[in-house]
């Protein structure tokens, strides 16, 4: 590969000293060598900044931006701003990659010309590595977009329903297209704000290829922000992300009509199983109960629930048998206040979900492909 393409790299760095020498490594010995590597210390007072200096006066392609401390969102930001690359990659200053991540994924992307290319990840858990998995899709699946419906479908049934993965560390951007749609993390939101990068962006490509090989190593442990979050916290960043697409998407085609794109988001803390003991069945019940906490929250959220549920065609259009049923029946059961509004709802899609992958399977026996 001539590496003509320059990729950006943005790696937002707050207080992680102790994993940042083998993420930078990791990017510096990459197979591809035409790079913009944008190291973005937001704040820290453990010498990141200053470690972030010294690799920037052994490499040119390193780049650094010292801010106060404002969060992930606002520091990638400042990579995008500062990024010039043909392509856009994000990682995560405490994770490592493998050598050929950005050569094979920007081989694909100008070889069939994608707008977005997502990979697998490996989920390292630090503690006990034989607990360790991998995230993602395991298929070589190419997704072309010739209709708004098509769009729908996927942003829903793909994206929202995390079977690509949500993380904006898994994915290979055009910079092209994220300037020419003003595409940036919204300011503030602390958990989340992968997901909506990934629905806004992919909402502007024509195609999208999945690379079923783990080119990112995340690292697991107590620190990281998804294992800091409660329900009720995370209830608080949905509810935040659902109204922010309410307040900015609902007029495009693409998203139309928002409930339904929410309702995916909104209903997925609810899915554990049919709940089979009075204890699970209370702790579904106070899932629920958390979403209607917030007057304001409480009134906008059972506004969209009456749309959505006298809309109950179109949003299995959009999402689905299976996962159409999951948001109607949210919808249903915040409206009555009832979780078993939900899970009646929940039972009925879980016989479709098996319906469907048996008839996968016997697809698959027929044509004598692995299952």
């Amino acid at each position: 590969m001539g590496n003509s393409s320059l990729a950006s790299i943005i790696v937002p760095i707050y207080n992680t000293r102790g994993y940042l020498e083998a993420c930078v490594n990791s990017l510096l010995g990459q197979t591809y060598e035409n790079l913009q590597i944008i190291l973005v210390d937001d704040g820290s007072t453990d010498g990141c900044g200053q470690l972030c200096d010294a690799f920037a006066q052994k490499d040119p392609r390193v780049q650094v931006i010292h801010q106060k401390n404002n969060g992930v969102s606002s520091t990638r930001n400042a990579g995008l701003d500062a990024a010039r690359g043909d392509y856009v990659y994000f990682m995560d200053s405490d994770d490592q990659v493998t050598e050929t991540m950005v050569e094979e994924s920007v081989a694909v992307m100008e070889a069939e010309d994608c707008d977005l290319c997502v990979w697998r990840m490996l989920l390292r858990d630090e503690g006990d590595p034989s607990k360790s998995r991998y995230s993602g899709c395991p298929k070589t699946i190419f997704f072309q977009f010739s209709t708004v419906r098509e769009k729908q479908k996927f942003l829903s049934r793909w994206i929202l329903n995390n079977r690509l993965d949500w993380s904006a560390c898994c994915q290979v951007f055009r910079r092209k297209i994220i300037e020419e749609h003003h595409l940036r993390f919204i300011s503030g939101q602390k958990i989340y704000e992968d997901i909506d990068f990934f629905f806004r962006y992919a909402a502007h490509c024509r195609n999208i290829r999945n690379i079923p090989k783990p080119f990112y190593i995340y690292r697991q442990h107590t620190s990281s922000t998804m294992h800091t979050s409660d329900v009720q916290s995370c209830v608080v960043w949905k509810l935040r992300l659902a109204r922010v697409w309410k307040d900015t998407l609902s007029d495009h085609a693409p998203f139309q009509p928002i409930y339904a794109f929410c309702g995916v988001i909104l209903s997925s803390l609810l899915i554990k199983g049919f709940p089979r003991t009075a204890a699970e069945r209370e702790e579904r019940a106070l899932i629920l109960r958390c979403y209607l906490v917030e007057e304001e929250d409480r009134e906008w959220l059972l506004e969209q629930a009456r749309m959505a549920v006298g809309d109950r065609a179109e949003i299995l259009r959009i999402c689905g048998l299976p996962l159409g049923l999951r948001v109607w029946g949210f919808y249903k059961s915040l409206l009555s206040g009832n979780i078993s509004d939900f899970y009646r709802a929940f039972w009925l899609q879980a016989c479709c979900a098996a319906l469907l992958d048996l008839e996968r399977r016997l697809i698959s026996a027929i044509k004598g492909e692995p299952h």
